[in-house]
C-alpha cells in the first residue's frame, strides 16, 4: 500500500529544531497536495530503533546528540538505513564538514540558521528523487555486472559457470523425480579454417548466429551455454525418453547445416554432437560434461555433421 503522506524521522535533541520543523511542515500541509508526517527521537540509538521497524521515507540527521557526535552520528545512521535518504541538520557552518557528509553519502545538508519552509520542503523532495534515481542505476550496475559474471560477452549466452550451477540442480531434481537429463556437447566442425579465411569478425558473426539458431531448437526450461571457442553445451532437463534427445540433435543438426549469410558471405558449417544422459551414464555432473565430449569426438570421427550418444568402451 503506497503511503498518502512522506514519512519523515527527524533525529534530533534541540526543541526549537524540532519546534521550527514542525512549524513548517504543518504550514506546508495546509496549503500543499503533498503531505508530511513527521516523528522525531531525541537519541541516534532510539532513531535506528525507529529505522528497524521500516515505514520511513527520509531521515533529517543532527550530528550532535546526547549519545553520538560528529560525522560518526551519521555514519552510524547511514549504516543502519542504507536504503533511506539521510539530510543532515546541522548548527556548525562547515563546508569541510559538509563535503565530508556528502562524501559518505548524506542527500544534503542544511544549516539549521538558514532554514525556511521553501528549502525544506526542496531538500526534502530533491533528496528522495535523488536517492531513487541512484538507487535505481546502482541496481542497473549489479545487474550488468551479474549478467557479465554469468554470460558469455559475445553470444549472450549463459557461460560455464552458469552452466554448472544450473546443471547441478538439474541433476538435483531429476534424482528426486526419477526423470532424465541428457547433456548435448556441441563442436563446430572446420571452425578455425572459416576463422582463418575469413577472419575473427565475421567467426564472431558466425558464433552468434550459431548460438542464436541452437537456443531455437529447445525449450525456455532448457539451456544453451557457451563453453568457449566453437564449443556449446545444451542441457535438456527432466525429458521422458532419450529419443527427445534424438530429436533435438537432429533438429540442431539440420538448422545449423542450412547457409549463414553475414556481411554478403555464405558460409556452411556443420555440428558434431556427442550426448551423455543422467542418470545412465553418471550423476557426476563433470563425468557428464567429459561423456558427453568423448561422444562427440567419437561423432567427428564417424564423419562429423551427425550426433552419437556416449557409450561406455
Amino acid at each position: 500500500m503506497i503511503s498518502k503522506f512522506i514519512r519523515i524521522l527527524l533525529i534530533e535533541d534541540n526543541p526549537e529544531s524540532i519546534q521550527l520543523i514542525q512549524e513548517e511542515l504543518l504550514e506546508e500541509n495546509a496549503n500543499a497536495n503533498k503531505k508530511f508526517k513527521l516523528e522525531f527521537v531525541g537519541r541516534l540509538s532510539a532513531g535506528i530503533e525507529r529505522i528497524s521497524k521500516g515505514g520511513i521515507d527520509v531521515i533529517l540527521l543532527d550530528m550532535s546528540l546526547p549519545d553520538s557526535q560528529g560525522i560518526d552520528t551519521f555514519i552510524e545512521a547511514h549504516n543502519h538505513a542504507p536504503g533511506i535518504p539521510i539530510i543532515v541538520f546541522s548548527n556548525h557552518d562547515d563546508e569541510t564538514l559538509a563535503v565530508k557528509t556528502l562524501q559518505e553519502g548524506a542527500q544534503d545538508y542544511l544549516i539549521k540558521a538558514r532554514v525556511n519552509r521553501d528549502l525544506l520542503i526542496r531538500s526534502i523532495s530533491y533528496s528522495i528523487e535523488r536517492h531513487k534515481t541512484l538507487k535505481k542505476k546502482l541496481e542497473q550496475a549489479q545487474l550488468a555486472l551479474q549478467q557479465t559474471a554469468n554470460h558469455d560477452n559475445l553470444t549472450g549466452l549463459p557461460n560455464r559457470k552458469l552452466l554448472y550451477e544450473f546443471l547441478d540442480k538439474s541433476i538435483a531434481r531429476a534424482r528426486r523425480y526419477n526423470k532424465i537429463i541428457a547433456i548435448m556437447f556441441l563442436d563446430l566442425d572446420k571452425f578455425k579454417l572459416t576463422n582463418d579465411s575469413l577472419g575473427h569478425a565475421v567467426g564472431d558473426l558466425l558464433l552468434q548466429s550459431v548460438a542464436k539458431r541452437i537456443k531455437s531448437c529447445v525449450r525456455e526450461s532448457d539451456i544453451v551455454a557457451r563453453m568457449g571457442g566453437d564449443e556449446f553445451i545444451v542441457v535438456l532437463e527432466s525429458i521422458d525418453s532419450v529419443q527427445h534427445a534424438a530429436t533435438v540433435a537432429n533438429r540442431i543438426v539440420k538448422i545449423l547445416s542450412n547457409v549463414h549469410i553475414l556481411e554478403g558471405n555464405k558460409l556452411n558449417i556443420t555440428t558434431s554432437i556427442g550426448i551423455s544422459l543422467c542418470p545412465d551414464d553418471s550423476v557426476d555432473l563433470e563425468t557428464l560434461i567429459k561423456n558427453a565430449d568423448t561422444a562427440m569426438y567419437n561423432a567427428k570421427k564417424s564423419g562429423k555433421n551427425r550426433y552419437k550418444y556416449f557409450h561406455l568402451s
